[in-house]
C-alpha cells in the first residue's frame, strides 16, 4: 500500500480530478479536453509520492495531525489556494478554496494514523517506532491524492477560466472514535457544498457507490458506592 508512484491507487486520484472536471464542464461547455492536465498530473506524480512517503513517516494520530496539515495546507497555499484553518475549532482542520460562484465541489482528505501499527516501507512486519502509529488504512495517499486531484482542477478552472469553487477539506480524526467530519457537518462546513467527493486507497481501481453505516460513541460514568450484584 505504500507505494505510490507504481501502483494503481494513483488512477484513483486522477479520477477523482476527472469527475471533479466533469461536474464543472457541464457548467461549462466550451471548455477544453481536460487531458492536457491530466498528463501534467502525471509528470508530477513524483512530488506528491514525496509528500506521501513524508507524510507516512509522520504517522500522526487523530486531532494531533499537525506537521501534516501545515505541509498540506502549505502546498496549496503556494498553489493559489485560499486558507481557513482551524475550521470548526478543531486546529488541524481546514478548507483550502480556489475559484468563486457554483458549482461548489468538495473533495475530502484524510490525514491521520492509527495507535501501533508503525511500519517501514516493507512488506514485512517492521515497525519504524515501537508501538508507534501507523498509516494502516492509507491516508498517507489519501491527503497527497487528494491534494493533487485539487491542484489539477484548479490548474484546468484557471487554463479554461472556469467558474466555480474547488474546495479541499482537510479532515482530521477518520480513524477509531475520532468522529472528525461529525464536528464539521455539526458546525455548517459542507452546507454551501454542491458535491463532495471522497476516494480511498484499496487494491483495485474502480467507482463504487454504496450505502455505509454510521455509529454514535458515549462515554457513561457512574458514581456511587462499589457493590456485587447481590450484596
Amino acid at each position: 500500500p505504500f507505494n505510490f508512484l507504481n501502483c494503481r491507487k494513483f488512477n484513483r486520484m486522477k479520477s477523482i480530478a476527472s469527475l471533479s472536471i466533469l461536474l464543472l464542464s457541464a457548467f461549462h461547455l466550451n471548455a477544453q479536453d481536460p487531458s492536457v492536465i491530466i498528463k501534467k498530473l502525471d509528470d508530477e506524480k513524483a512530488t506528491y509520492y514525496q509528500m506521501a512517503e513524508t507524510i507516512w513517516k509522520w504517522a500522526e494520530p487523530g486531532y494531533l495531525e499537525s506537521k501534516t496539515t501545515s505541509l498540506l495546507q502549505e502546498t496549496l497555499k503556494k498553489q493559489g489556494f485560499t486558507i481557513e484553518t482551524g475550521i470548526a475549532d478543531i486546529p488541524t482542520a481546514f478548507v483550502a478554496s480556489y475559484g468563486s460562484g457554483k458549482p461548489v465541489i468538495g473533495i475530502l482528505a484524510e490525514m491521520d494514523a492509527l495507535p501501533g501499527l508503525s511500519q517501514q516501507p516493507t512488506p514485512e512486519r517492521k515497525a519504524l517506532e515501537e508501538n508507534g502509529y501507523g498509516h494502516g488504512c492509507g491516508h498517507n495517499l489519501f491527503g497527497a491524492g487528494s491534494l493533487a486531484a485539487a491542484v489539477a482542477v484548479k490548474n484546468w478552472m484557471e487554463a479554461n477560466k472556469i467558474k466555480g469553487t474547488i474546495k479541499l477539506y482537510g479532515t482530521p480524526a477518520e480513524e477509531g472514535a475520532g468522529g472528525g467530519k461529525t464536528y464539521l457537518v455539526r458546525a455548517g462546513v459542507f452546507n454551501d457544498v454542491d458535491a463532495v467527493l471522497h476516494w480511498h486507497p484499496g487494491d483495485d481501481n474502480n467507482a463504487s457507490p454504496s450505502s455505509t453505516l454510521a455509529y454514535k460513541v458515549a462515554n457513561f460514568r457512574f458514581k456511587g458506592i462499589a457493590a456485587h450484584a447481590a450484596a
